[in-house]
């Protein structure tokens, strides 16, 4: 006879990660249909720690050949104790398997999974032996792709194995333009066995669903709950920061219960994104109370938001965050690791923190890509950063018809939905990526872009679970044709793919953008780029790559003369390639964050690059930050000052100010010669109010017209550069680190590539807050595009210009024992040393320890 539960005890399952004591080997496909019909001799096994993939396994050892993985079975074998396992009902639970695997367990065939993005639970009743085997066989994938399937109403341009749209499983590695060409097989997420101990009271399930609607927030709790005694006399609560309420318990039998209960909470401070206010959390606790005892258990943290999606049947789409307009901006995610799939905790908050520090307040998962695990979402939730959601579908055109595959995805999306239902931070779920675009594009017909999947399957799903969460079929889409960009969401590129001039950006006139920004972002700071040809991004089929067009755009921004000089010189061609990220990006970003612009988010595609490259990602696959990040942030800081050319209209000045508060200061402009002498400017006070935003024209503000853009172009030119400074004097929250000011430099790109010149720049570390380390710089000449290559440490800003007679500082992320390194500017004669930082005074001779 089992005992009866603990009184003033409450805890979660029991869970034993099998991280260790696996072993793995390949073999051709099907040449063991079980675990016995492996030979014993003559297979390579090697000991590996889960969660892995075969590519991290192989990778990490140094070989070749992972193209090929999809060509193989790989096998999977743990030898584990089953001590400690015996007094509860154990479940051995699979959290991603990829992509088709059969599980044996004491040589019994227990299961398959042929979903990647499932999680598989078996239950494996009492595991008294203390001795057992667990094997997991991965099947070749290729010989599946190549049998005969239905035919597809149209055939995915950007993939080639066109009967992959039967497979649940992710496209990276097998869209081989922009990523490795290794395919993801194996236990790529946990593998562990879950035990509800019979003599204690456990959640099985827990489900938080958090609303905000108008004033009111209220909170829905609901559990599964095993071990329950109701001869107990056992009470539940959920406790929200001392606002407490009661559950009420559901019998089910044999020791089973459901707990439900709703709590409202008064005067709750909401959840923003980081740009827009706090990321407020509440820790919600579960209280259980039996004979004058209680017992706490945390079930997680939550934040009350409400998202408003603004779409059709008008030409805008606009994302509304708890009544408020919000300017969404950030990157399309990708895995911090390409080819595990997954990193540490440490890795991922630093690539999230760096998301945050660059006024990034949305990123986008996309359809080509995975589902991300929980931390994920829970760093997201706590460091303010919206979530654009794909459905893991892109491109092809899935069987909708197959009543087994949609059954698969049901659980899928279902599985998804139940792990993120407490999420603030998800924004918008979409059905997929390109899924439209691809058959119009074709020029099929227009009812053959729609979908039972994507439009009853998914959003059913989604309004069931997550009503507070907008749902769109596919993006691009929305407009006359889903590729054109003033209706609903857009993919961007026609300034970058398709070299169009940057007035394009306007001329679009796109709304929300998905997807856009890609160039071959070249990594470092200085020195040439050693990407090998290979690695450069390219749209499947094409007879250019995105370097061809980074080189353009280096002609439009410093001339054909320097694109040529760059053609023969590889370390000038790849400075000119970093300085041109860095403008356009910036450029084009600050253009579309102008509210008059009718733009209402932007998505730089990608991220991070999934291999070291000159690719598409604005973060080193090694997470350093490259140019186009600098780029992106200057455009993207909550409180940002831009300088945009109007045209005829000359120059004009924008501050914007994502605050709470408003915000006043003094704002400066200084108009000037490369050479530094001022030729005019003007000082005044201004006020820019809570999340609103600055504008006036130079010509304006220096109270004449003094052809700020050189648009009429009546004689020489005045001046070559326009300064922008604001002095914040009161701004709610706002923190300037260790600048005096914010800065905004417009330098003509007709002007192309400056002559070298001995520019005087100077560089000293400042001690502003104790061990910070502050770098000043000062130069008397304008500095075109300086950058910072620093070895243990990275800087806040980088390859920006630098306006003479005016110190910038600079503060630097210590990341080693010792910071230094050099600066260069483009139009500078030569490199500058960087002092040591921190300062080590040396002793002198003959006055050390002994003397």
């Amino acid at each position: 006879m089992s005992a009866a539960p603990q009184a003033s005890k409450l805890v979660g399952p029991d869970r034993r990660l099998l991280r260790a004591g696996w072993t793995f080997c390949s073999t051709q496909p099907d040449a063991a249909l079980c675990p016995e019909n492996l030979p014993d001799r003559g297979l390579d096994w090697r000991a590996v720690t889960l969660p892995c993939t075969v590519a991290s396994i192989l990778g990490q050892a140094g070989e070749s050949m992972l193209e090929s993985l999809d060509e193989q079975d790989h096998w999977f074998r743990c030898e584990f104790d089953g001590d400690g396992l015996v007094d509860g009902s154990t479940t051995l639970v699979c959290h991603g398997l990829a992509t088709i695997c059969e599980v044996w367990l004491n040589g019994v065939r227990i299961g398959e999974s042929h979903n990647m993005f499932v999680r598989t639970d078996w239950s494996v009743g009492r595991l008294n032996s203390p001795h057992n085997v667990l094997v997991l066989c991965f099947r070749a994938l290729a010989p599946r792709l190549e049998q005969r399937h239905p035919r597809a109403r149209w055939r995915s341009q950007l993939v080639a194995a066109r009967h992959l749209r039967f497979y649940r499983t992710t496209l990276l590695g097998r869209m081989t333009s922009w990523c490795p060409s290794i395919p993801p097989v194996g236990p790529w997420r946990p593998v562990e066995l879950v035990t509800h101990p019979a003599a204690v009271l456990s959640c099985e399930r827990v489900r938080l669903r958090p609303r905000l609607e108008g004033e009111e927030a209220r909170l829905d709790v609901e559990l599964e709950l095993r071990g329950w005694d109701a001869a107990a006399g056992r009470s539940l609560f959920v406790d929200v920061e001392g606002i407490v309420g009661p559950l009420e318990v559901e019998e089910r039998g044999e020791g089973r219960a459901r707990a439900v209960g709703r709590i409202c909470l008064p005067d709750v401070e909401p959840w923003w994104p980081h740009t827009h206010g706090a990321p407020r959390r509440y820790r919600v606790m579960l209280r259980s109370e039996s004979q004058g005892t209680a017992s706490d258990l945390e079930l997680g943290r939550v934040g009350f938001r409400s998202i408003v999606l603004e779409g059709p049947p008008g030409p805008g789409f606009a994302i509304e965050v708890n009544g408020l307009p919000v300017f969404c901006r950030g990157t399309c995610w990708t895995p911090i690791d390409a080819l595990a799939l997954r990193t540490t905790p440490e890795k991922l908050r630093a690539a999230l923190e760096q998301v945050r520090d660059a006024g990034m307040n949305m990123l986008r998962v996309a359809g080509t890509t995975l589902y991300e695990d929980d931390a994920f979402y829970a760093l997201c939730d706590e460091l303010g950063i919206l979530v654009w959601q794909d459905f893991m579908f892109a491109t092809f055109d899935y069987p909708a018809d197959d009543g087994e595959f949609m059954a698969s995805v049901r659980v899928e999306v279902d599985q998804f939905l139940d792990r993120t239902e407490h999420c603030a931070c998800l924004a918008v779920f979409c059905g997929n990526s390109e899924g439209q675009q691809q058959p119009a594009m074709l020029g099929l017909a227009r009812e053959v872009w729609s979908s039972p999947l994507f439009d009853r399957l998914l959003p059913d799903a989604c309004a069931q679970r997550r009503p507070d969460v907008p749902y769109w079929p596919s993006t691009p889409g929305g407009g006359e044709l889903p590729f054109f960009v003033d209706s609903g969401t857009s993919h961007y590129f026609g300034v970058g793919a398709y070299l169009r001039p940057l007035c394009d950006a306007l001329l679009a006139r796109p709304r929300f953008i998905t997807e856009c920004l890609a160039f071959a972002n070249v990594p470092g700071a200085h020195g040439p780029d050693s990407t090998p040809p290979e690695r450069i991004p390219r749209d499947r089929g094409a007879s250019w790559d995105f370097k061809d067009v980074t080189d353009h755009y280096v002609s439009v921004v410093f001339g054909n003369e320097a694109a040529s000089r760059a053609s023969e010189d590889p370390e000038l061609d790849a400075t000119l390639a970093r300085a041109t990220s860095a403008a356009l990006m910036q450029q084009v970003q600050s253009l579309w964050r102008d509210p008059a612009s009718g733009c209402r988010g932007s998505l730089v595609w990608l991220h991070r690059d999934p291999w070291a490259c000159a690719g598409w990602g604005v973060v080193a696959a090694d997470g350093q930050p490259k140019s186009a990040y600098y780029g992106l942030r200057r455009a993207w800081a909550p409180v940002a000052v831009a300088l945009l050319d109007d045209g005829v209209n000359g120059l004009r000045v924008q501050v914007h100010n994502d605050l709470e508060g408003r915000l006043t200061g003094e704002l400066e402009l200084v108009l000037m010669r490369v050479d530094g002498t001022r030729v005019g400017g003007w000082c005044g006070a201004i006020e820019v109010p809570a999340r609103g935003s600055f504008r006036a024209s130079v010509d304006s503000l220096v109270g004449g017209f003094v052809d700020s853009s050189y648009a009429y172009r009546f004689g020489p030119r005045e001046f070559e550069v326009c300064v922008a400074r604001l002095h914040a004097s009161r701004g709610a929250e706002l923190d300037l680190g260790a600048r005096q000011s914010i800065e905004a430099v417009h330098l003509p790109w007709e002007l192309g590539l400056l002559p070298k010149t001995s520019t005087q720049l100077t560089a000293d570390w400042v001690d502003l807050k104790g061990e910070e380390a502050v770098l000043e710089l000062r130069a008397d000449h304008f500095v075109q595009c300086l950058s910072l290559d620093l070895r243990g440490g990275v800087p806040e800003d980088n390859f920006f210009h630098l306006a003479p007679g005016c110190e910038r500082r600079i503060r630097v992320t210590e990341t080693g024992a010792r910071v230094e390194g050099r600066i260069r500017g483009l139009n500078a004669e030569e490199d500058i040393e960087i002092p040591r930082w921190p300062v080590v005074e040396t002793v002198p001779a003959g006055r050390g320890a002994d003397a």
